[in-house]
């Protein structure tokens, strides 16, 4: 059973390897060929893993060209429709706008069946999970940014099966359609008991965090409690998880069991173990329906359950055997469920506990197992925490040795008694969630204490699947029985990782990188030894800006461990937004703008013409803006030219025609540079014709987001790049940009990694 799930598993990867979709009929022949197979071989055993790996891809095939059936007309794009349906998720709400997932089952009139994700700004109306409506939105394709070292978004949205985002337009068109307290009852049931949390506890820094552990949803949490979880290796405590079920569900059963077997006539008729086993299936499907059946919570059900049927019906199962049956449940539910990191976490977790508790002689009781599966999980994890978030932590083992019995033993019982409390009386509920929140607010003390030690976490680079594979194997070496003859060839197996060195350019050699922010600008420069950013993305909201979640994990990827000099062209949201974030992972030796006011904790100076250094045999020269020049917004922005004896770069911030003319008057001589990055996005209040032919780019850089309401950039600038035989790239298209000065080589991250969806 464990090989045919693994071989089923391997099946679906393999198709993530297409960059585009194969024609559907293969799966209905692979299907011909399996039962070709089962029917005419003689010898079905061997046979049975070839069929195991055809049936994952036959299998994900059919249920990728099911969620590409729908899609927006390229015509329709952008533009104000019509649609109904019914919302399919309980509706985020902050103070700006609310969001929610909308199942379209009429779209411009026609019959349409689609899942989108919809905000509404400024909304006052009390949107309930399962109500029909029909609004006026404006809709667009599913396009992430494409970075390396970033999140995948595309692949996120494909997984969920979510076809477009929009948002909904002010119109008298808007209404409620029907009320049904059918459609989607789990998840009005999870709305309601949400709004009842959020009405009987008091705001506080960890009180978001009650209503994760209650039904799943993390909504209101900031992007700084996220990284204290990241810090401490504790973020898989403050979601419903496999643990919380176990825990929750061995609870019941003992408390059934022990009422059972003290009521006679009940005893009689049941075995107070088989009554225990009963409701600890049930108490372990209850908390995974409040948690929205999210994937994590699928694996555990599927595992609790199979132990369980296998108890009552007398039978033994191996703990393999149950967690082969989960992984093969899950895949069979949602095979593009391999996409997610809560996949490969989940079953990770689950496989570690197996393989480093199982078989081992043990004299030292409860404890000692529960420490060990702490140390198990601990180690076990750390190439899994690297390759996915380019970190792991010293004080996880420290951290969750503590959190683990007060989240579970203590905190998640305390919520869920307070919650089903509310039904019988709202003073004793709430009084119960506020106690939950009281301890976890003690317990959030310590994490953050934990959390902000300098030695807390380690980041690193997992540069490829290769050495992602050596450090599986040197753990799984490492955490073999002891005595095992080949534990200490572990180390032989970490050597890669240790030993890999992330690659920088040579003395007088650069590699400049245009980074995927949207409608915004990050380029990144290093030479030999140096790394300056120019620019940080701009920030979308509290919880979210493209510091923490493009230019970080790119700086990450490629081994970056400080930045020598921040330069911030000027203080537009989308240039400076990113950079406090920046400051929260690396440390930031110097930093140069035309807006120093705006950025005071980083101590900036001014980037003034005729400012020149070299690092690395690398030139770097400011050419604008002057003391006089530095208070014309766009026009005062930080323009620097980086050259070395082959090749030159001009990277130009927002600057307008005004400021292209200073140039031309002042800097004519260094203006020539073979890349350029497009002055203000390509706007057409930029590109002079004098100046665009005195700079006499090879190439030109738009740095752009995907239909952005500037609608960067504008035709009449491409038209005169093209004029001028200039190449054109943009973000959109291509994603991260990078040049290589020593190969002279440009990369373009999305045609690079193309997926099939």
């Amino acid at each position: 059973m464990r090989l045919f799930s693994l071989f089923f598993l391997l099946g679906i990867l393999s198709l993530k390897l297409f960059t585009f979709l194969p024609n559907r009929f293969w799966a209905f022949f692979l299907l011909i060929i399996v039962l070709a197979i089962k029917f005419l071989t003689q010898r079905w055993k061997p046979m049975r893993l070839v069929t195991a790996f055809l049936l994952g891809f036959s299998w994900c095939l059919f249920y990728s060209y099911l969620h590409l059936a729908w899609f927006i007309p390229d015509d329709l794009v952008g533009k104000p429709i019509l649609i109904s349906g019914v919302i399919a998720t309980i509706p985020a709400i902050d103070s700006e706008r609310t969001t929610f997932l909308f199942s379209i089952n009429e779209f411009n009139h026609q019959h349409a069946n689609g899942l989108v994700k919809l905000s509404w700004q400024y909304n006052d109306n009390h949107l309930r999970v399962g109500d029909q409506w029909q609004f006026v939105a404006r809709l667009k394709k599913i396009h992430g940014m494409m970075n390396p070292g970033g999140f995948d978004y595309e692949a996120m949205a494909f997984q969920e099966n979510i076809r477009a985002t929009g948002y909904i337009i002010e119109s008298n068109d808007n209404k409620l359609l029907a009320t049904h307290s059918v459609n989607y009852l789990i998840d009005r049931i999870r709305q309601s008991l949400a709004d009842e949390i959020n009405q009987n506890l008091p705001i506080s820094n960890t009180s978001p965090w009650i209503t994760a552990l209650a039904i799943g949803e993390r909504q209101g949490i900031s992007a700084e409690n996220w990284q204290i979880l990241r810090d401490t290796g504790t973020n898989h405590l403050m979601a419903i998880a496999g643990l919380h079920i176990g825990l929750m569900s061995g609870f019941m059963f003992a408390l059934v069991a022990a009422i059972w077997r003290r009521i006679p006539a009940l005893a009689v008729k049941l075995p107070a173990q088989h009554a225990g086993a009963i409701a600890a299936c049930l108490m372990a499907l209850i908390y995974s329906a409040l948690a929205g059946f999210s994937l994590p919570t699928q694996r555990a059900v599927i595992m609790l359950c199979v132990f369980f049927v296998a108890f009552l019906l007398r039978r033994k199962i191996l703990s393999w055997q149950a967690w082969s049956i989960a992984l093969l449940g899950v895949l069979l539910l949602n095979p593009l469920s391999v996409l997610t990191d809560s996949f490969w976490l989940s079953f990770a977790a689950v496989a570690l506990i197996i393989y480093g508790v199982s078989g081992r002689i043990s004299t030292h009781g409860l404890w000692w197992k529960l420490g060990r599966i702490q140390w198990v999980i601990a180690l076990g994890l750390i190439p899994f925490g690297i390759w996915l978030f380019q970190q792991f932590s010293f004080v996880s083992f420290i951290a969750n040795s503590i959190a683990i019995p007060c989240v579970g033993f203590v905190i998640v019982p305390l919520t869920l008694f307070g919650c089903a409390l509310l039904l019988f009386s709202v003073k004793l509920g709430g009084l119960m969630l506020q106690l939950a929140d009281k301890i976890l607010g003690l317990l959030w003390k310590v994490l953050t204490v934990l959390a902000h030690l300098h030695w807390a976490s380690w980041y690193q680079v997992m540069p490829n699947n290769w050495i992602l594979l050596s450090t599986c194997v040197a753990v799984i070496l490492w955490l073999s029985p002891a005595g095992f003859p080949g534990k200490y060839f572990s180390l032989i197996f970490l050597l890669p990782i240790i030993l890999y060195q992330a690659t920088v350019p040579k003395e007088g050699e650069f590699i400049l990188s245009l980074l995927d922010v949207g409608q915004g600008l990050s380029s990144v420069i290093q030479t030999k030894n140096h790394l300056l950013v120019f620019d940080a993305g701009p920030k979308l909201g509290s919880n979210f800006d493209m510091g923490e979640s493009v230019v970080a994990p790119f700086l990450r990827s490629i081994g970056a461990r400080k930045i020598d000099l921040l330069v911030i062209s000027h203080g537009d949201n989308d240039h400076i937004g990113g950079s406090e974030a920046l400051a929260n992972y690396f440390p930031i030796l110097e930093t140069k703008t035309s807006v120093p006011g705006k950025i005071l904790s980083f101590r900036p100076t001014y980037c003034l013409a005729g400012e020149n250094w070299q690092w690395d045999g690398v030139n770097f020269t400011f050419l604008f803006p002057t003391l006089d020049t530095l208070n014309l917004d766009n026009n005062s922005s930080c323009v620097l030219k980086v050259s070395n004896q082959l090749h030159s770069v001009l990277l130009t911030g927002d600057i307008e025609k005004k400021a292209e003319k200073y140039l031309l008057a002042t800097q004519l001589n260094n203006l020539p540079s073979e890349i350029m990055i497009a002055p203000h996005h390509g706007s057409k209040t930029s590109a002079l014709n004098d100046f665009l032919t005195a700079i006499h780019p090879k190439m030109v850089w738009f740095p752009v987001g995907y239909l952005n309401r500037y609608h960067f950039p504008n035709p009449s600038v491409i038209e005169k790049y093209h004029e001028l035989g200039v190449t054109q790239y943009d973000t959109v298209e291509d994603g991260a940009i990078q040049f290589s000065s020593a190969e002279n080589k440009i990369s373009l991250y999305r045609p690079e990694h193309k997926h099939y969806w």
